[in-house]
């Protein structure tokens, strides 16, 4: 750096972002959030089957980039970082969108919505109904209809975990896992408030204990949302590395996210004394080093599911391998790994603002063909009518406009609550000055 920043360079009370600066943006997540929510709408009372995977596509790809910046403030607080003390606004910012997340994730919780989506909890329903009648447990019923239905012998085997009605059901693992990620969410940008008022090392060293104890409970969470939500797409499929893969990509998601609101805050004027073409590096090796992670994740479930040739698990591989989803499957290999993998081995691209932005829109690309080739293939099986559904793709992008749209406006407008960067944060100046 040919520069050394000072307290005394920065603005007194840091910096607050004006939404009117951002408006043609701003406005534009508005409206096609407000054209997606009338969309889907009508979809959801005039095709609810269908739409029912559109819904839980978009819902899961947006929540995918609040996880991850609760997993980056986590992750930066743990680890006792001091480079992203000038970017953890927008993690804890994004992190905190937790409870309008779970407003667009509560149709799951109807059984319309369920029906289509979740065989298992047809077969759970049914077997409550014959539980009643039979004055035994619903357990007990599904082992009898399991004689009938050789394949509901997985559910029994599963019902410790895949269940209705008991104290750890599908429902109360829903509500607990928004719980968990607001509460963590909700206390680290708390602290990082509180520093903002007295500017005490003590908030820094609080956040840094809360986070190491809330980490295991932060892994939990994802990896049950992550098996609840889709992996109850199909009850007989099973995968020991799903959550680390989902997890992968929701880190590096949300690091492209957070590089490309950065460098739209500071086209617009902000951030310019304390984000430097350093922090564009650091961040593209993180974007780098989870572009390796998630094809190593992605290419051991693969293999082992592969070797062990298991009719159970060999058939999600099937599916995305037949049709139109095999190129779908050829390009994810390319596109998410391959591309990214290139243009992120340079160091000088990835100090370039311009050139890694632009990565950084693949990136997002990429991670939402990745979450709809994960959701959407099980559209078609199970109604019966093969891979492709026509017309469905209208559906699956009025729901992806109604909720990144809506949830994408009240991110952006929310950035104007309180400084761009925690301004009293002592380390500030480290990170504003780093060299790496």
């Amino acid at each position: 750096m040919s520069h050394h920043v000072t307290f005394n360079d920065l603005p007194q009370g840091g910096e607050k972002f004006e939404p009117a600066k951002g408006g043609k943006i701003i406005g534009a997540l508005g409206l096609v959030g407000v054209l997606g929510l009338v969309a889907s709408a009508f979809f959801f009372f005039t095709k609810t089957d269908t739409f029912a995977y559109s819904w839980l596509f978009a819902v899961f790809f947006t929540f995918t980039f609040v996880v991850g910046g609760c997993f980056w403030i986590l992750l930066h607080s743990a680890s006792n970082s001091s480079w992203g003390v000038a970017v953890r606004r927008i993690w804890e910012n994004l992190a905190n969108m937790i409870l309008a997340m779970g407003i667009f994730a509560a149709p799951l919780l109807l059984p319309q919505v369920q029906k289509p989506l979740y065989e298992w909890m047809n077969h759970h329903r049914e077997a409550a109904v014959h539980a009643h009648h039979d004055h035994t447990t619903v357990k007990e019923a599904l082992h009898h209809m399991s004689v009938e239905n050789p394949h509901l012998h997985a559910l029994v085997s599963k019902f410790g975990y895949m269940n209705l009605n008991t104290w750890f059901s599908w429902y109360t693992r829903f509500f607990l896992y928004f719980l968990i990620l607001w509460y963590i969410a909700r206390t680290l940008r708390g602290k990082s408030l509180k520093q903002e008022q007295d500017g005490d090392i003590k908030h820094t060293i609080s956040a840094r204990q809360f986070s190491c104890r809330w980490l295991l409970f932060y892994a939990l969470t994802v990896t049950f949302a992550a098996y609840d939500w889709l992996v109850g797409l199909d009850y007989l499929w099973f995968s020991t590395m799903w959550g680390v893969y989902i997890f992968a990509g929701c880190a590096w998601a949300s690091m492209g996210l957070t590089i490309l609101v950065i460098t739209w805050l500071r086209g617009l004027g902000y951030m310019k004394k304390v984000v430097t073409d350093e922090h564009y590096h650091l961040m593209g090796k993180l974007l780098f080093a989870f572009t390796v992670f998630w094809a190593y994740i992605a290419f051991s479930q693969y293999f082992l599911i592969w070797y062990a040739n298991i009719t159970e698990e060999t058939r999600f591989y099937l599916t995305r391998n037949t049709e139109g989803w095999r190129w779908v499957s050829i390009f994810i290999v390319i596109g998410h790994f391959v591309g990214p993998f290139l243009l992120l081995l340079s160091q000088p691209r990835k100090k370039n603002p311009v050139v890694v932005s632009l990565v950084c829109l693949w990136i997002l690309f990429m991670h939402l063909v990745d979450i709809y080739w994960n959701v959407i293939p099980e559209r078609g099986p199970s109604l019966g009518i093969g891979v492709w559904v026509p017309g469905a793709w209208v559906q699956d992008i009025a729901a992806l406009c109604a909720v990144f749209g809506t949830m994408g406006f009240l991110y952006l407008r929310g950035l104007a609550k309180y400084s761009l960067y925690p301004w009293r944060d002592p380390r500030l100046i480290e990170s504003v000055n780093v060299i790496n």
